[in-house]
């Protein structure tokens, strides 16, 4: 197996593609369109889209904000949780800048505190999120 080490041809347009993405989101802000900002796929996007409103994905990016969110959320916390957390309190998530309001579900309870904290610095609706398995009942692992 042969190790690649130099970075792809199209690596240049990743930070161009980052840059413009922030800046569309600015634009559509400026026009005076509300942002939903979300940290998963379960938000039914047609909800925010029937209110004129546009989605935009809150997850992280990298782990360069975990040590500023270790200052308010534990260490032992999952490093996507932290990462979140630590883009959206240092303010260097645009998207998370930007919205007006932040969706989340309840996939675990780490997202749950996570959300708690967020609410100091945005609205955050936090809803009951249920698989099919789950509403029937059925909170188990089937194995074939």
């Amino acid at each position: 197996m042969e190790l690649r080490k130099e970075l792809p041809e199209v690596f240049e347009e990743f930070a161009d593609a980052r840059k413009n993405s922030f800046l569309a989101i600015k634009k559509i802000k400026d026009a005076g369109t509300p942002v939903v900002g979300v940290f998963c796929t379960y938000l039914p996007r047609e909800i925010a889209n029937a209110m004129g409103a546009v989605v935009v994905g809150l997850c992280s990016v990298s782990d360069e904000t975990i040590p500023d969110a270790e200052k308010d959320l534990p260490r032992n916390l999952c490093p996507l949780i932290k990462s979140s957390y630590g883009f959206a309190k240092t303010d260097k998530c645009p998207f998370f800048y930007f919205s007006d309001l932040v969706v989340g579900e309840t996939t675990c309870d780490g997202k749950k505190k996570m959300y708690e904290m967020l609410a100091e610095f945005k609205p955050v609706h936090v809803y009951n999120f249920q698989t099919a398995r789950q509403r029937m009942g059925m909170n188990y692992i089937v194995k074939n």
